[in-house]
């Protein structure tokens, strides 16, 4: 686990909708800009903090990034929200 502090990072909208969406699938930048109505820029700065939180992992095919879900560091959350 990073530095990065997950809490933050899933505390935006957007960022949960993401992963949302990469439960379900995995999908380029494109596809998420699409599914979210935001700019393909915006995309990638969300991803990036997610991957910076290491919830999610790229694989390049052909010539784009396929975004995946890797749910581990929820694991955090989850023990977090269990010792409530």
């Amino acid at each position: 686990m990073t530095s990065t502090d997950i809490f933050a990072v899933i505390g935006d909208a957007r960022r949960r909708r993401i992963l949302e969406l990469l439960a379900t699938e995995e999908r380029s930048v494109g596809a998420l800009a699409i599914e979210l109505g935001i700019a393909q820029p915006s995309v990638t700065q969300h991803l990036t903090a997610l991957r910076d939180a290491g919830l999610v992992t790229s694989e390049k095919r052909a010539t784009s990034p396929i975004y995946s879900l890797c749910i581990e560091p929820l694991g955090a959350v989850k023990d977090w929200v269990d010792g409530l």
